[in-house]
């Protein structure tokens, strides 16, 4: 009998060495995180959440087919204060179903990327309905990313209504977010289920799957089962409440209330490890990583910026109120990396990555910002996706710049392989003219230059999916809004800013804030009127360039400083006069396009600068803001016996080519 218990024991052993050496780890919760959870969402934060709906979904997956079947069950409340006649659904997968959708005209879609939401029962309060596909933006017969169905009788106030849908859908090949990896049993699934939009202000707000532009929904309770085969893992928003096998087949549920999305993915061949992050209060979030073999190496480091992300927010703007945060890391060949859904948000990284590059540290920090910016502030991404994208890219910068210090500039070899320097001439990834040094970048650095692409074209304020082309959408909707919002910070003050975004972040959590509130937190909080920043850099598309013409000495002391402005946007700047012992100031805050300032100081007068702290970040020339007395050459002799050394290196190499 020992012998048999031995035996029996040593395959066991022997089957879970054999599961791990190939990448395959049980989603098994090896730790319970501490504290008073309803579905995943911290009790404290049930009076805060309005619910709006309950979406019960069963899944079953076949890699074989690559097909899944669902029957979904939603139950919406009327929250409003009057009566619906219609609903209205997001049918976003139908995005994929041909090259001539409204989203594909942004993507190249390939036959192998095609899929669509295959209906076949659609049924309100038991009741077959039916449902007409519409296009409520952008004319396009054949898209079908939004449909709706007339009630019978409408849905009063409080009143809640019972809709069922039964469908299957081929996952395809990865584009954009939804599909799988190539060359991996890797399945991302997101956007994938008919969703309701959001009732508000006495109508429906339901758009279509725009080429650019992200989503907008409103936040429900969901209970999800998953079923896959048994050697696949599963990892999806929320909670895990428990799995089940039967057969061959293993299900897993899900829990979560107060989210307003749900995305899971599935494989058999991934690498699972979980920690713990301890909140002020001492209750805990339960961080899950889920990472592809080939990059084990990075789990110390997801764990770490996830940690240095949760404790920046509670720190200074707000405390994450789910029970787990879940980080995926996505193979190479799939297009879902770097994308944000309610607890869980994709990454990826490179072989080679030293911190010093920042990556995957930026991006991981970015997705997992839009926790707070898109996941519990709700804005519409579809009409003001800067409300999202834009604060996800400033708060993000900031907190890497914080925990890890200046990125450093660097060049890629054959684009694979980063070296710390300048690259300025490459061929075929090989660099031919380049510096090799440790070049720190500036905070913002990077929003800069893409925003230098795009100076002009659109603002913030138009709706996002109205821009003109996607380099317009890109700057208008994360670089800079991200530029303004530092700018506001050095305006007011880095404590001030804080202490907005906290405000903010307060009133609107589980709602759906718009560009307004956001503007009337900061009126609130200021102590002077802001309608003039708002106006220069949200609703306008100014360009600024402020310079110092001339400093000259005009006897008895006394300095006169010309400073003007050649851009059509205004900025309240301070003038500055330095001398070798201090440094005196003057405020320029009238709309002028120049200006002379007197100064009296009996020091030795060294240069004159305007706005010398740089807290308008949107002008296009900061090297004419200063002026000196004392021209210095030793710069520019220095890069110019760089450039001669880098030249003669070119024409060596050309020379030996030939």
């Amino acid at each position: 009998m020992k012998t048999a218990a031995s035996i029996f024991l040593l395959i066991i052993l022997t089957t879970l060495f054999y599961l791990q050496e190939n990448g395959i780890s049980f989603l098994t919760q090896h730790q319970k995180p501490i504290g008073n959870y309803y579905k995943g969402l911290l009790k404290n934060e049930l009076k805060n959440y309005t619910k709006t709906a309950d979406y019960d979904i069963k899944v079953n997956f076949n890699p074989s087919t690559k097909i899944i079947d669902v029957n979904e069950k939603i139950t919406w409340i009327n929250r409003s204060s009057l009566p619906v006649s219609e609903l209205q659904f997001h049918f976003y997968a139908n995005a994929y179903k041909s090259k001539r959708t409204l989203f594909a005209s942004g993507w190249n879609i390939q036959p192998e990327n095609e899929t669509h939401i295959d209906l076949r029962n659609f049924m309100i309060n038991e009741k077959k309905a039916k449902l007409f596909y519409f296009q409520p933006e952008i004319y396009n017969p054949y898209d079908s990313t939004v449909a709706k169905s007339i009630l019978s009788k409408p849905i009063y106030p409080g009143d809640s209504v019972n809709i069922y849908f039964n469908y299957s859908m081929k996952i395809p090949k990865s584009i954009k977010r939804l599909g799988y990896a190539s060359g991996r049993n890797f399945y991302f699934i997101s956007q994938w289920y008919p969703k309701l939009g959001v009732f508000e202000d006495g109508k429906w707000v339901c758009s279509q799957y725009h080429p650019y532009t992200n989503f907008y929904s409103d936040f429900a309770d969901y209970n999800v089962s998953i079923t896959v085969p048994k050697n696949f893992v599963v990892g999806a928003t929320g909670n895990l409440s428990y799995s089940n096998e039967t057969d061959n087949k293993i299900t897993y549920v899900y829990q979560q209330a107060a989210v307003h999305d749900f995305a899971w993915f599935t494989t058999d061949n991934i690498l699972y490890r979980d920690q713990i992050y301890r909140r002020n209060d001492r209750s805990e979030i339960l961080i899950k990583a889920f990472v592809q073999p080939e990059r084990e190496k990075y789990f110390d480091r997801y764990f770490k910026v996830i940690k240095n992300c949760l404790r920046y927010f509670e720190d200074n703007i707000g405390v994450y109120p789910y029970e787990n945060i879940t980080i995926v890391d996505v193979p190479r060949t799939c297009a879902a990396g770097g994308m944000e859904y309610p607890t869980l948000f994709t990454t990826s990284a490179e072989l080679f990555s030293p911190v010093e590059t920042h990556q995957p540290e930026y991006v991981t920090a970015h997705e997992f910002s839009h926790q707070f910016f898109y996941g519990l502030l709700a804005n519409n991404e579809v009409y003001e996706a800067w409300l999202d994208e834009g604060f996800a890219t400033y708060i993000s910068t900031k907190i890497v710049y914080n925990y890890y210090g200046d990125e450093l500039a660097f060049f890629k070899i054959a684009s694979f392989i980063p070296v710390f320097g300048l690259n300025l001439l490459s061929y075929k990834g090989i660099p031919i003219i380049y510096t090799l040094a440790k070049i720190p970048k500036q905070e913002s650095s990077e929003q800069l230059k893409g925003y230098y692409t795009n100076i002009a074209i659109g603002t913030i304020s138009e709706k996002s999916y109205l821009l003109p082309t996607k380099l317009s959408y890109v700057v208008n909707s994360y670089l800079k809004p991200s530029l303004v919002l530092e700018s506001l910070e050095r305006y007011l003050g880095h404590k001030k800013m804080m202490h907005i975004l906290k405000k903010y972040f307060d009133k609107y959590k589980f709602k759906h804030p718009k560009a307004e509130d956001f503007i009337n937190v900061v009126q609130e909080n200021s102590d002077e009127n802001m309608d003039w920043f708002f106006n220069e850099f949200y609703k306008s598309a100014n360009t600024y360039d402020y310079l110092v013409s001339n400093l000259s000495y005009l006897g008895k002391n006394f300095y006169a400083v010309f400073v003007q402005k050649k851009g059509n946007g205004f900025f309240k700047n301070e003038v500055a006069l330095i001398t070798d012992k201090d440094t005196l100031y003057q405020k320029w805050d009238k709309d002028e396009n120049y200006h002379v300032f007197i100064f009296y100081t009996k020091n030795k007068v060294k240069a004159a600068v305007i706005d010398p702290e740089r807290k308008n970040l949107l002008d296009v020339n900061f090297a004419n803001n200063s002026y000196t007395i004392e021209p210095n050459y030793s710069a520019s002799l220095s890069i110019t016996i760089r450039w001669f050394f880098w030249i003669q290196n070119a024409l060596m190499i050309i020379g030996s080519i030939g």
